[in-house]
């Protein structure tokens, strides 16, 4: 069993391990037209980026040794992967150095320390440049950014250089100092044209070509602000970062740089030296040949969750993790219980699927376990059950906040129930919307209705105030349902002014939408010089950009850990009595408050936020 526990664990770490190869010794290689090239079989799920990591390559120098696989890769495919042989050639060079600036505008809710970070270059720089942010920093200003460039004059090639500076030792909450340098080795750095396709950011394409994200803007002058599909950047053709790692490895690379360590994290002192052991629940469905892109969320969690406990580490906290692959079965997560490991865990985190949520806990109840359910909710036994922590809001909660939300924010605007004929009395957003009418009938709150038995009679020009605000609820959470209703809503709706109360799960739908407001437990404004550490650690720990899902799993696998991380190294596995105590723990996108509605019930989360989109 223990052996068993152990490779669940090291198989829990190789969804986020991505080694890199030193020498290479181990492939066999052969020469093509007298250039040697390593032989190399395509892993399950790998592409030609995680394959360049390996062999400190760009993807596009593998495309061209294997012109082929222009289609995609197969596992288990071989493929040529070119050894190369380079030698470090000296040049002596005078350098100087001259002030060149980029103009930026200030994006909203964004600070004087993103900035600088952006371009690696210090606050005090900027302000000697802009001495107009003493008197306010304030969205759409316009900055000269200096960037600190060395023109280098080389025999080389017989042209010009121009190398960014770095400086190295930057610290994040500290000032960095000017940068200086003296002399530089001359760099060709020829240049490649990329054109920008749907869903590419400058991270995700800087990362295609392993060049830093500041190379790009200074070629591209007003990248940083945004780019449009179909428009072509300059990209700098000779990947210009050095390797991670030399060796391969099968754990994360859980070695951080300290700059990107936030030092506003919650640091609370340790009041007793002790090991806190955490136990992850998560279908990683390491069995399965063909994987689930669905699945992909809880892998994105659980990367979140080991960056907050190694930044805990950091801290002096020691642990013990256990990861178990609950697969999608009841067989499955019975065993995974059978094992003697988890009745001494300080917490439980999972499962993620509802129909396995009661095995775990009755475990937690009999064990006496603390245990977190961070996705479920619909937790049937939170009312009699002390050791259950429940992040989801229910029912209750969504209902108790909309409720004052509608007779406060909300409270002159026309509220309009369409009530979808033949909607299941188990839809969620059927109980929601009959659960929200009863209560605005106890405060008096005055509401109308519109029975809809087909989208083509569908008439809300007769119900909707053409003065003044309407809020049209939906009795149903599935889309599919709503969406001929919802173009109706558009085609009749005139010149009347209304929004759609949405569930949180429509933001994942890709068509137009009439202007809406929805609830949920991640707040809507991230700050951005946390996400945007975040996801500097993410990469570098695991090689790949961190999930641009909404929301984001991996960001609240890192801010549920880091919360209750933090109430174990306060109080011990006892936490639940001191939780009301506890005050507020930073997260990222989600600020968790746990509540219990008796002295015997669980815990739920009470901490929701309303949302506002535009139409589309």
């Amino acid at each position: 069993m223990k052996k068993e526990l152990v490779s669940l664990i090291l198989a829990g770490f190789l969804l986020f391990t991505l080694p890199s190869v030193g020498q290479n010794t181990k492939y066999p290689t052969k020469k093509v037209n007298g250039i040697e090239y390593y032989i190399y079989k395509v892993q399950v799920s790998e592409g030609l980026f995680a394959i360049g990591r390996k062999f400190d390559l760009a993807p596009d120098d593998i495309a061209k040794a294997n012109p082929y696989i222009k289609n995609g890769l197969k596992a288990g495919e071989e493929i040529l992967i070119p050894v190369h042989h380079s030698s470090e050639k000296k040049a002596q060079a005078e350098t100087k150095i001259t002030p060149k600036f980029i103009e930026h505008k200030v994006a909203k809710k964004q600070t004087l320390f993103a900035i600088s970070r952006l371009y690696n270059v210090s606050q005090e720089d900027i302000v000697k440049y802009n001495p107009i942010v003493q008197n306010g920093f304030k969205e759409g200003l316009i900055l000269k950014v200096p960037v600190a460039v060395k023109e280098t004059k080389a025999t080389v090639a017989k042209e010009t250089i121009q190398v960014v500076a770095k400086d190295s030792k930057a610290a994040v909450g500290k000032e960095t100092k000017p940068l200086v340098a003296e002399k530089a080795k001359p760099a060709a750095l020829p240049l490649r044209t990329h054109i920008v396709k749907p869903n590419e950011t400058l991270f995700s394409i800087s990362k295609r070509y392993n060049v830093e994200i500041k190379e790009v803007v200074k070629l591209n002058p007003g990248a940083e602000k945004a780019i449009e599909v179909g428009s072509e950047l300059k990209i700098p053709a000779l990947a210009t970062k050095k390797a991670e790692s030399t060796k391969a490895t099968t754990t994360p690379r859980l070695e951080p740089d300290t700059r990107l360590v936030s030092t506003k994290r919650p640091t609370a002192k340790l009041t007793e030296k002790r090991t806190i052991r955490l136990a992850f629940l998560l279908p990683f469905m390491l069995n399965e040949s063909k994987r689930d892109a669905k699945l992909e969320r809880f892998q994105n969690f659980y990367g979140g969750a080991l960056i907050a406990i190694q930044q805990a580490k950091e801290r002096g906290i020691s642990f013990e993790i256990y990861t178990f692959d609950t697969e999608a079965s009841d067989e499955r997560i019975n065993e995974i219980l059978a094992n003697p490991e988890l009745k001494t865990v300080d917490l439980i985190i999972g499962p993620a699927f509802t129909s396995q949520v009661s095995f775990v806990t009755d475990f937690a109840k009999e064990n006496k376990i603390n245990t977190l359910i961070p996705f479920s909710s619909k937790v049937t036994d939170i009312d009699s059950n002390p050791y259950l922590f429940q992040f989801n809001p229910g029912i209750d909660s969504e209902i108790k906040y909309l409720t004052e939300l509608l007779n406060g924010k909300y409270k002159y605007a026309h509220i309009v129930f369409a009530d979808i004929q033949g909607v299941s009395s188990s839809d969620d957003g059927k109980v929601n919307a009959d659960a929200l009418r009863k209560q605005l009938q106890k405060s008096k709150r005055t509401f109308s209705k519109l029975e809809l038995t087909s989208a083509g009679s569908a008439s809300f020009a007769n119900v909707l105030k053409k003065t003044g605000k309407n809020l049209v609820i939906f009795n149903t959470d599935k889309y599919s349902s709503a969406a001929p209703y919802i173009n109706a809503l558009k085609q009749s709706a005139g010149y009347a002014d209304y929004s759609i109360l949405k569930p949180y799960n429509w933001k994942l739908q890709t068509e137009k939408m009439p202007k809406s407001i929805f609830i949920s437990p991640f707040m809507t404004n991230l700050n951005a010089e946390s996400v945007y550490l975040f996801e500097q650690q993410f990469d570098q720990y695991y090689g790949r950009d961190a999930s641009k899902d909404t929301p984001r799993y991996d960001l609240l696998g890192y801010d549920l850990t880091n919360y209750f991380v933090t109430l174990i190294q306060r109080y011990g596995n006892k936490f639940g009595t001191k939780i009301s105590a506890a005050g507020s723990i930073n997260g990222i996108q989600s600020q968790p408050l746990f509540e219990r509605s008796s002295t015997g019930s669980g815990f739920i989360n009470q901490r929701v936020y309303v949302g506002e989109d535009k139409a589309q």
